[in-house]
């Protein structure tokens, strides 16, 4: 009982320290526009990503509510909407707050609580180093007891209806906080959360190709972020029609190159249909994302994880000899040199410009093949 009410006291000194410390980020403008919309922000402890996508009748969405940080977590700030929320919950979560402290140390300094609508949920790298591949929920329920640890979604009283939100951790282990206002109805909310769930669910839908295309069975968070909102606007999503959505993920090291975290950072400012729009840069913005994923297994000698993010990259894309090349590398490097030959010529074959052919003399990815008489028929001029 004492180190609990230690605990307490301490959390309590910490707050109101963190508050006097740091308050401007916390200060309010005098006149907000009203950011009805339907969120979901969410952490894949299996990858270390964390996201948020969301749609609006609103210009410009994506500038204003979507905030995430890999290795601290993700927030949507919505409603009469305060973007200082993001950063600030960010940076409190990433001092060791949980979502539900970092959260209320905003709402409690907050004149104008009533009219916001936030979610939230926090990465754990603990979680990460800890999880089972048998069993993904194991780390989060041994180092997070309850969910409003890593999640939280706060409706004020004064968000015009419909209004709400909902909070989970799915069958395979993703953190989700999914919420909206001035919404047809909570079945908007419901079907967000289900599709966070179920991945199958958002199947049921009658989906274009394109979006088909995007969300992709729901196997990467980015998939299933956009797969709520798919589900959300299937039950009718804002109550005043479409305008902008946006979808943000970061992880570690995946951003251009290795430099940044960024993954996607996707924004559709105005369209008749920013669902399809969103989509349609996801299937553009995919096989990016998955290329600088692969170079940065195949870089770090995680040959079995590089593999497999190239296989998929072929399959995406079977055309781009890129790809193909680059699986070819994987393969001769894991020491499979019949698969690494076969991939191989399968580029050169697709390379109408010959320009991977010239990587072949000195590429040090391709040593364990130099020796094969198939090999060196490819230098051959």
């Amino acid at each position: 009982m004492c180190l609990t009410l230690l605990r307490t006291a301490t959390c309590v000194l910490l707050s109101c320290l963190a508050l006097a410390a740091r308050p401007a980020l916390c200060a309010q403008p005098e006149e907000e526009l009203n950011i009805a919309t339907f969120s979901v922000c969410a952490y894949d402890p299996r990858t270390g990503e964390v996201g948020v996508a969301v749609q609006s009748r609103f210009f410009g969405v994506g500038v204003v509510v979507p905030w995430c940080q890999a290795g601290v977590g993700a927030v949507a700030s919505q409603a009469f909407g305060n973007p200082t929320f993001g950063p600030r919950i960010l940076e409190l979560m990433g001092d060791g707050f949980s979502a539900e402290d970092a959260l209320k140390l905003c709402i409690s300094a907050d004149k104008d609580a009533a009219s916001r609508q936030i979610g939230v949920v926090r990465a754990n790298p603990r979680i990460q180093e800890m999880q089972s591949q048998d069993d993904p929920l194991l780390a989060l329920n041994l180092i997070s007891p309850s969910a409003g640890d890593v999640a939280q979604s706060f409706t004020g009283s004064k968000c015009m209806a419909w209004a709400g939100g909902r909070t989970g951790i799915s069958k395979d282990g993703i953190v989700y906080a999914c919420q909206g206002n001035i919404l047809t109805g909570s079945e908007v909310v419901d079907a967000m959360a289900l599709a966070m769930d179920d991945p199958a669910s958002v199947l049921a839908l009658e989906l274009t190709q394109t979006q088909s295309s995007a969300y992709n069975g729901g196997k990467d968070l980015a998939g299933r972020l956009l797969g709520a909102l798919l589900a959300g606007q299937a039950k009718g999503g804002d109550s005043r029609g479409m305008q902008s959505s946006a979808l943000k993920v970061s992880q570690a090291g995946a951003g251009y190159g290795g430099y940044s975290d960024v993954k996607y950072d996707l924004r559709v400012d105005d369209a008749p249909d920013p669902f399809e729009e969103l989509a349609r840069l996801l299937n553009i913005a995919r096989p990016w994302a998955l290329t600088t994923e692969g170079y940065n297994k195949l870089n770090s000698g995680n040959m079995q994880e590089a593999i497999r993010v190239f296989t998929e990259l072929t399959q995406v894309q079977p055309e781009e000899p890129g790809h193909h090349y680059n699986l070819a590398c994987a393969l001769a490097r894991s020491g499979r040199g019949d698969e690494a030959m076969a991939e191989l010529q399968l580029s050169l074959s697709l390379d109408k410009d010959n320009s991977y052919r010239s990587y072949l003399p000195g590429d040090t990815d391709l040593t364990s093949l130099r020796d094969r008489d198939d090999f060196k028929a490819l230098l051959a001029p």
